[in-house]
């Protein structure tokens, strides 16, 4: 009843801006749409709605709430404006999360998704969970289309900027890493919110900790935590993952690889002993469980060279994690828009079995500045001439990787548009040797 024939704006028509619509419309509040840019504007269809074609501080007066794309930044004007008049401004999941029964909620820098998705396959084998959040289904949709099912939901730190209510029954932070730092402008701000996801953490939750990680939270409610190097609830011991004292699966039983995956599952795995999922169903949903689309993705083998496509690793701690899961040489493809990281960082880590690297788009000049001749760099426009370029010098048995340490919207809409064309030109490539 809350918004019931209220004024709400829904500020930036993203795909959680449409759902959050959609949920508003159920509740039967006046929704108005507007977006910076227009063209998302007019193509929107959703009926019922008001379009607004400009906004000023008069026109913000007359809502009663505001619900955010996290694409929109907290010193945009109007959201000042909006502060200063005492009108209140949710993000998406706050909103959503105010008809949810049962959530639990992650954030990180790396490895959110592949979580979330573990976490919900484990929850799957004793209940209905959906995972839903940062993972392009937002909570809203999953509210309207899921309303009975457990939401896991991953929590960037763009959503957390307005989420002052959001109070997940069980929260973890992974890990904190250098990112964004374009938008958050220092590593404090950006810690700052990431470990705002524990700050409504009622006695009777949970959070989940990793001891030998960079986060530790002091909430007076339960604690699991998982380890690689000590004793944990769920830890790694002799080639091992246990639950305490249930030995639940054999590493090189894992579908997904690498150092990093082995937080992940351990994290997942703490959530599904809170929802009291049995060893043996834990186990199960480890052994079907496959990595995510544009995460360390094998695309396949042509003339002896292997192509990997981890479009979806935009920092550098992201890169430095495939490339240490990653056997033999290679040729490593970095490039996009700026986020202004110390890319330093990236390049005095690098292994020496990158043999090669070919930076390309917004950001090459400065990864050329950042690599001070530590690895031979070529420079490229684009993603495709720099595809061409590392084929062109690659040998049997390299890896070509893509792992750009960047996001990509200086020529791509978002990572899975530019790991779809990394695709592409394999198949593309693996047609012209056909012919020849």
């Amino acid at each position: 009843m809350k918004f019931k024939h209220k004024n709400v704006l829904v500020y930036g028509m993203s795909v959680s801006g449409e759902w959050v619509s959609k949920l508003l419309l159920k509740l039967k509040a006046n929704v108005f749409l507007y977006d910076d840019d227009r063209q998302k504007l007019k193509c929107k269809n959703i009926e019922n709605c008001y379009l607004v074609q400009e906004l000023n501080d008069n026109l913000i007066s007359q809502f009663d709430f505001i619900v955010v794309s996290p694409a929109i930044e907290k010193d945009n004007k109007y959201l000042l404006s909006a502060k200063a008049q005492n009108i209140k401004i949710f993000s998406e999941i706050e909103f959503a999360s105010q008809f949810c029964k049962d959530y639990v909620a992650l954030t990180g820098t790396n490895g959110k998704t592949t979580t979330v998705e573990l976490i919900s396959a484990m929850l799957n084998k004793r209940y209905r969970a959906i995972a839903c959040g940062n993972i392009g289904y937002p909570l809203s949709r999953a509210v309207l289309e899921k309303k009975k099912y457990i939401k896991v939901v991953e929590v960037s730190s763009f959503m957390l900027e307005n989420a002052d209510t959001f109070s997940p029954h069980v929260a973890s932070v992974l890990n904190i890493e250098a990112d964004h730092i374009n938008r958050h402008k220092t590593m404090e701000e950006y810690t700052k919110l990431k470990y705002s996801i524990f700050k409504n953490i009622k006695p009777q939750d949970y959070i989940v900790v990793n001891l030998d990680g960079n986060v530790h939270p002091t909430k007076k409610c339960f604690v699991l935590t998982y380890s690689q190097k000590c004793m944990a609830d769920a830890y790694l011991r002799n080639g091992y993952i246990y639950l305490h004292q249930n030995k639940i699966i054999a590493i090189n039983e894992l579908k997904i690889k690498g150092k990093h995956n082995l937080d992940n599952v351990m994290c997942a795995i703490c959530f599904a002993y809170i929802y009291k999922i049995s060893p043996s169903k834990i186990r199960e949903a480890l052994l079907n469980f496959s990595s995510e689309p544009f995460r360390i993705e094998e695309i396949g083998r042509i003339n002896g060279i292997r192509f990997i496509n981890d479009s979806k690793s935009t920092n550098i701690s992201s890169t430095l994690a495939c490339v240490e899961s990653i056997k033999g040489s290679m040729i490593l493809l970095l490039g996009g828009s700026k986020k202004g990281l110390d890319y330093k960082k990236l390049f005095s880590k690098l292994p020496k079995r990158v043999k090669s690297i070919v930076v390309y788009g917004e950001i090459a000049d400065t990864l050329i500045e950042a690599n001070e001749n530590c690895f031979e760099i070529k420079k490229a426009s684009d993603l495709r001439s720099a595809f061409d370029l590392a084929v062109a010098n690659a040998m049997k048995n390299d890896n070509i990787v893509l792992s750009p340490a960047t996001a990509s919207y200086d020529q791509f809409s978002n990572y899975v548009e530019r790991g779809k064309l990394f695709n592409m030109l394999v198949r593309e490539y693996e047609v012209g040797t056909k012919k020849k």
